[in-house]
């Protein structure tokens, strides 16, 4: 469940609608007392250059500063931005034009001494990359879209900050973009901050990716950076390769960033069958269109993951012309095995975490085609996580982020999505208040992302809080906060756009926007209750009859699965939307004991008492870690 604890708060008017929080970042961060800054990018009138603002919420949220960071009219943008732990000042890193004469954009780096009483003292930001920064290419090489993370130090007493710039300049061989990293670091105390200090920045690349940068076949990597608590830096993400397979891959270094980075990839390239020809080699997933993502350890620093997606290919690489259609996974590598792996987020498969993709054809994954249309061609179950429905700008508009709790093993996964936005424009009957209404998705892990939660969705149509609203661009804080009992306190960042689609990426009207602030109290405890009675899979058995079925079926299971308080039976639909939640049922004893078993009949409604169509569902009975699904087909 979730409720607001702090309703959509107006920040400032924005006229570039655009990635205002940064590409790879998470731009709020949250204090030790509950205050946190927000760093973004914004022009306040159509006309105006376009600068790099911070906000700053006190504890009870309260917006209690907001400004420029700079004290030049530049062209400012994409910040990153961490609190030190030790003095809770904000470190802030962004891209600039200091001299708007070349063609080059410089990174400069500023804090503010939030330590002394007040926010609102800001450090003369001053360049830390330019065009005589040390890299392989100097100087035609631009490092940009600064990361900011500041973790341990090697040196008594200190903190070392790390700004992570990524190359603009194209590749000069291939001339294919790859994005080779410049890594800046820095050790501080506070007396270095309360002198106003330009810290020292040491530099360094890594090697593979410079000689990736300075080859023919460049790859394309899609990387962002974590840090650790014990002094581990890690690049994780996937690599697009121009001819061949893709990859998930991470650089990992345990030494403060300094000597080597190990390099670990896994070939990304998962093989599904056709249904419409039954060729199993000619349809496959990949990660794709995610390159819109932030990375956190966690789990005692044991584990990296990063939230992203697969999208339905068809070789050798393009879109399936027929159905343009991607799924939410989380990408996992566990530090101590080096394995990879990742979770069918949304949609789930009939096993999520077996590293098998999701079957939007078959997600009992029995072999099967779950259903047919009039035209006996397969039904699948669609999936477009990018808020808005257009395949021609969704390397543009993805935008995947997740955060966590790290002593109760949170995890947080937030997205926009717009699928129903994308069916409503497509005609699809039953979708047509969806139109230009995209989606705030969350979906919650209380295990460290063993099990999560189906999404929670914030719309205009179905939270008041959000009437009227086009939210876009959303970003979590860095960190859940833990209210007591179960509860974590989300924070969300996100822009209501005044026109649908970005003006910026030449799709919406030059109307601007309005950058919000909003928290939620989402229940843990809803989806982490240990059963009393742990049943094995192999001992779960579900069934219906009739099957097919009109207008009822009796769904059967074993009486001691249905004892326990944990158990759950839900009917979903073809497109993983949940129909009716019969659990209630059993926990008023609502059903029929016959011979060990217990029968409870679905009546073919949904939760508002409305009938269902004819079609597909499915039957998902799950009692603690243990799941199994049932197909039924109801005819009228």
């Amino acid at each position: 469940t979730v409720e607001f604890i702090t309703e959509p708060i107006d920040i400032m008017e924005n006229y570039y609608d655009y990635m205002p929080g940064g590409y790879t970042t998470l731009p709020v961060q949250i204090e030790e007392d509950g205050g946190l800054y927000i760093v973004f990018h914004s022009r306040v009138t159509p006309a105006s250059t376009r600068r790099e603002y911070y906000a700053y919420f006190d504890a009870e949220g309260n917006l209690d500063y907001i400004g420029l960071i700079g004290t030049i009219d530049i062209h400012e943008g994409y910040a990153g931005i961490d609190i030190d732990p030790v003095s809770s000042d904000p470190l802030v890193a962004f891209h600039c034009d200091i001299e708007p004469a070349t063609s080059d954009l410089e990174v400069v780096f500023s804090y503010d001494m939030l330590h002394l009483g007040s926010p609102g003292l800001w450090r003369v930001p001053y360049p830390i990359f330019d065009d005589e920064t040390p890299s392989p290419n100097m100087p035609e090489d631009c490092f940009i879209w600064p990361e900011v993370h500041i973790g341990p130090s090697p040196l008594p007493d200190k903190r070392r900050v790390y700004v992570i710039g990524k190359n603009y300049t194209p590749s000069p061989i291939s001339g294919n973009s790859c994005e080779n990293v410049l890594i800046g670091y820095a050790d501080f105390d506070v007396n270095d901050l309360n002198l106003q200090a330009e810290l020292e920045f040491t530099y360094r690349t890594i090697e593979l990716m410079d000689l990736w940068h300075n080859s023919q076949d460049a790859p394309r990597p899609n990387f962002s950076c974590s840090v650790s608590d014990d002094g581990k830096i890690a690049l994780m993400g996937y690599i697009s390769v121009y001819e061949g397979a893709d990859y998930l891959a991470v650089f990992l270094n345990d030494n403060f960033g300094e000597g080597d980075f190990e390099y670990y990839s896994e070939e990304a390239h998962y093989n599904v069958w056709n249904p419409a020809t039954g060729n199993p080699n000619e349809l496959y997933f990949a990660p794709y269109l995610c390159n819109h993502q932030n990375s956190i350890f966690y789990d005692n620093n044991s584990k990296i993951s990063f939230l992203g997606n697969m999208n339905l290919l068809i070789e050798p690489s393009s879109w399936y012309p027929d159905e343009k259609l991607m799924y939410t996974k989380v990408y996992t590598f566990d530090v101590t095995s080096h394995e990879f792996s990742f979770y069918d987020l949304y949609i789930e498969g009939a096993n999520p975490a077996d590293d098998i993709p999701m079957i939007p054809w078959d997600l009992d994954e029995d072999g099967i085609v779950d259903s047919v249309n009039a035209n006996g061609d397969p039904v699948w179950v669609e999936g477009w996580p990018v808020y808005y429905p257009d395949t021609d700008v969704a390397y543009h508009e993805n935008n995947f982020k997740i955060t966590k709790n790290e002593e109760n093993g949170w995890l947080a996964a937030v997205w926009n999505d717009g699928l129903k936005a994308r069916l409503a424009e497509e005609g699809e009957p039953g979708y047509e208040d969806w139109l230009e209404t995209p989606e705030i998705a969350i979906c919650i892990s209380a295990d460290n992302g063993e099990t999560w939660s189906q999404p929670i969705f914030l719309n205009a149509n179905e939270t008041p809080q959000l009437a009227n609203m086009i939210p876009c661009y959303v970003y979590p804080g860095d960190k859940i906060e833990d209210l007591g009992d179960d509860h974590g306190k989300l924070h969300l960042f996100f822009l209501d756009d005044y026109s649908w689609g970005s003006f910026i990426q030449s799709i919406g009207e030059n109307l601007g926007g309005m950058q919000k602030y909003c928290s939620i109290d989402i229940d843990f405890g809803d989806f982490t209750e240990s059963p009393e009675v742990i049943i094995p899979a192999s001992q779960i058995e579900l069934s219906n009859y009739p099957n097919p079925f009109n207008p009822s079926t009796t769904i059967s299971f074993d009486l001691n699965t249905a004892m326990s308080e944990n158990a759950e039976l839900i009917i979903y639909n073809l497109k993983g939307q949940k129909v009716r939640d019969i659990s209630p049922s059993l926990c008023h004893a609502e059903f029929i004991e016959v011979r060990g078993e217990v029968q409870v009949e679905w009546n073919g409604r949904d939760s508002n008492n409305k009938p269902v169509t004819s079609g597909i569902y499915f039957a998902k009975l799950k009692v603690g870690n243990q799941s199994v699904s049932r197909k039924m087909l109801l005819l009228k």
